[in-house]
């Protein structure tokens, strides 16, 4: 019982130790983690050590994978980035497991993890007014926290030597690698920290009581167990989070199963390297490098898998802003014919034209204090972004009178859209009965104007222009009787104020449809003839 709660104590440890670290090397690094994942993850190879040097960095894997599913939710990484960032986070959580082995293990962590704790508190007490330093003075501290809760493991473990090998583990067989694998996973669940495991297996098998096999099966027992944090994070998250978090998952669980699957090739290939690396080396060497080496195997096995898996993620968790989002008629491979480039982006945009008049009724129509419908705007809004990327890249090839013309209502239009888009919500929010008859005559005037046209049904200027004289007109007409109700005091100024602010939104709204109207309708290919022509300029 003694012995079980040192081993406890140690653990608990160890893991302040490692959330003080974590917390002080954040502080103390500042802007470098989202500076590094901004510029340094443009290719495979950029990402992975990106991730492999942050996790060194922050000593936590999960505080750059919660960055780089932020940069991916803000859409300043691509799921195949944020990817190879989570990728190198697992190669660089097995710099935890060389500390543990080449200090831990073999010093006096006592006499080094005391002064470091005390260093630490006062650095972070002096500097309290300058938050770097604080950080630093938090970061020395948890770092001798940590080889004091590695002393304590590995005291714990050194007094159950004897009893272990009595045990006879290295006679188990298969039961034996099954219970070891579930004893590593379950540690790792329970302390969410495959660190915590891996100091675990180390410190057991540093007197040689631990069969080798045994503490390799556990290490990967973690490594597998860390699969229960990405899922933790996933329940609730954001569809990109769960799609990075899957990644994560197939990594673990890959690597997992072939360094169960090579097991009997990987540890002799380990403990060769560590002998090479030291003569004098024992298990807890072999052990970290063969950690090291699995994880690495695992980037390696991923690295022709990661093509053909990304295009499968990005299928899965599809959220309704995504979905409208995401473009139908765009493809890449068109930017080298402008002429059909330009007639795909006529109708993308005639797509979101589509999608931002029904959300701006159902947002008028529905009613004053109507919920606005956010996954729609925002999948507006992305589309927009998208489309915007397409004309980017269309930008750099050489481009005709026509093509350029083209751009220029289709830039407008977008900006038009969005506008709509945002509009809508707001009026969605806002809390104004409607009354008066005249609201009716503005909201069906507005109704008009939110109208597609008929597949077949040319430019028409002339029905845009009385289109817009309605809603003028009916905009007008409800404005005089608002203001007339104030003034002889039916209605307060506060209530009259604000119905003339919804007003004017919804008359924006048709006022942005309309010119969007115009600037599509110039592009739209008249019934009779195939070819995309400019209409009226």
């Amino acid at each position: 019982m003694m012995v079980a709660l040192t081993v406890l104590g140690g653990v608990g440890l160890f893991l302040l130790g490692m959330s003080l670290m974590t917390d002080g090397l954040k502080i103390a690094a500042g802007t470098a983690l989202r500076d590094i994942l901004a510029a340094g993850t443009r290719t495979r190879l950029r990402g992975l050590a990106s991730g492999i040097v942050l996790t060194g960095i922050v000593q936590s894997s999960s505080a750059v994978t919660v960055a780089a599913i932020g940069f991916v939710n803000a859409g300043l990484m691509t799921l195949a980035q944020a990817a190879w960032v989570i990728f190198g986070t697992n190669v660089g959580t097995t710099m935890t497991g060389w500390l543990v082995a080449v200090i831990g293990i073999k010093f006096d962590v006592g006499a080094l993890s005391l002064p470091f704790i005390g260093l630490g508190m006062l650095v972070s007490l002096f500097g309290r007014a300058r938050p770097r330093i604080a950080g630093t003075g938090q970061a020395l501290a948890g770092f001798g926290a940590f080889f004091l809760g590695v002393g304590v493991l590995r005291d714990a473990f050194a007094g159950l030597v004897p009893a272990i090998a009595g045990l006879q583990l290295g006679e188990t067989g298969f039961l034996g690698t099954v219970a070891f694998l579930g004893m590593g996973m379950l540690l790792t669940v329970l302390t969410q920290s495959s660190s915590a495991a891996l100091a675990v297996a180390l410190t057991a098998s540093a007197g040689g009581g631990l069969p080798l096999h045994l503490a390799a099966v556990f290490i990967v027992g973690a490594n597998v167990g860390t699969t229960s944090t990405a899922l933790v994070v996933a329940s609730g998250a954001t569809p990109a989070a769960k799609r990075v978090a899957a990644a994560h998952i197939a990594f673990n669980l890959v690597t997992g199963v072939v360094a169960l699957l090579f097991l009997s090739l990987l540890v002799p290939l380990a403990a060769n390297l560590a002998r090479m690396l030291d003569p004098a080396a024992g298990d807890v060497m072999t052990l970290t490098i063969f950690h090291t080496l699995f994880n690495l195997l695992g980037v390696v096995l991923m690295w022709p898998l990661a093509p053909s898996l990304m295009p499968r993620l990005e299928r899965m968790f599809v959220s309704i802003e995504e979905e409208i989002g995401r473009p139908r008629h765009l493809d890449m491979t068109l930017v080298e014919t402008p002429v059909l480039a330009a007639r795909a982006l006529i109708l993308e945009l005639e797509r979101m034209m589509a999608m931002s008049f029904d959300l701006a009724r159902q947002s008028i129509l529905a009613g004053a204090g109507h919920r606005p419908d956010r996954a729609r705007e925002h999948g507006v809004l992305r589309l927009g972004r998208a489309i915007r990327s397409f004309i980017t890249r269309l930008q750099r090839t050489p481009l005709g009178g026509d093509a350029i013309a083209t751009l220029i209502d289709v830039i407008r239009a977008i900006q038009h859209l969005e506008e709509m888009a945002v509009e809508a919500s707001r009026v969605a929010e806002d809390a104004v009965p409607v009354r008066p008859p005249e609201w009716h005559s503005l909201y069906q005037a507005v109704a008009a104007a939110l109208t597609m046209p008929a597949a077949d049904e040319p430019d028409d200027v002339s029905r845009l222009d009385t289109l817009g004289q309605e809603v003028e007109g009916a905009y007008e007409r409800l404005k005089s009787h608002l203001l007339n109700a104030a003034a002889a005091g039916r209605d307060s100024l506060e209530a009259t104020e604000a119905a003339l602010q919804r007003a004017r939104r919804v008359r924006r709204i048709a006022q942005s449809a309309l010119k969007a109207d115009r600037r599509i309708g110039r592009w739209r290919p008249d019934p009779a003839t195939p070819s995309l022509q400019a209409g009226e300029p």
